[in-house]
Parts: structure tokens; sequence; C-alpha cells
């Protein structure tokens, strides 16, 4: 059973984007939109969903943080590195 932990996930502008529950060690490349527990800027979990490589774009500094993709048969947003901070 994998451990889960509870990270923010922040812009490299300081923005924070989310808190998501990561699995496993070494950094977050990628967050599935269920595992997402609270998107703080309306990025990820947005009404209609964002749409397969779709591009979104941290809403403070307009950089892009990440595109949509299918992973495993779930969507998730694949991050872009030099995009976010996870402290």
């Amino acid at each position: 059973m994998v451990k889960r932990r509870s990270i923010e996930v922040h812009c490299g502008c300081g923005k924070l984007l989310a808190r998501y529950s990561k699995g496993g060690k070494g950094r977050l490349v990628k967050m599935f939109f269920e595992r997402i527990l609270v998107d703080a800027c309306g990025v990820f979990l947005t009404e209609p969903a964002p749409a397969l490589h779709q591009e979104l774009f941290c809403p403070q500094c307009q950089k892009r943080i990440a595109t949509v993709q299918v992973i495993r048969g779930k969507f998730a947003a694949k991050l872009n590195q030099g995009a976010i901070v996870q402290p």
C-alpha cells in the first residue's frame, strides 16, 4: 500500500495552485485530477473539465504550468517542471 501525503503546489511566482494527495517518493511530475484536494485558484477543477492536451496557466503570472493528458486511463495534469514549486 502506498502512503499518501498532502502537499501544497505553488507556481514559481509564489501563487498557491492546489493541495494534492501525493503518493510515493520523489518530485511531483503529474497531478491526477481525482487526487486534487483543493484547487486554490480554479485552474484544475473547472466546469467544464479541461480538454485533453489543453494547456493550463497560472492566473497570476500567466506561465504555462501544465498540460492535460490521459495517464494510465485517468485524466491528469502533466506539470511543467520549471514553472512549479513543491515546498
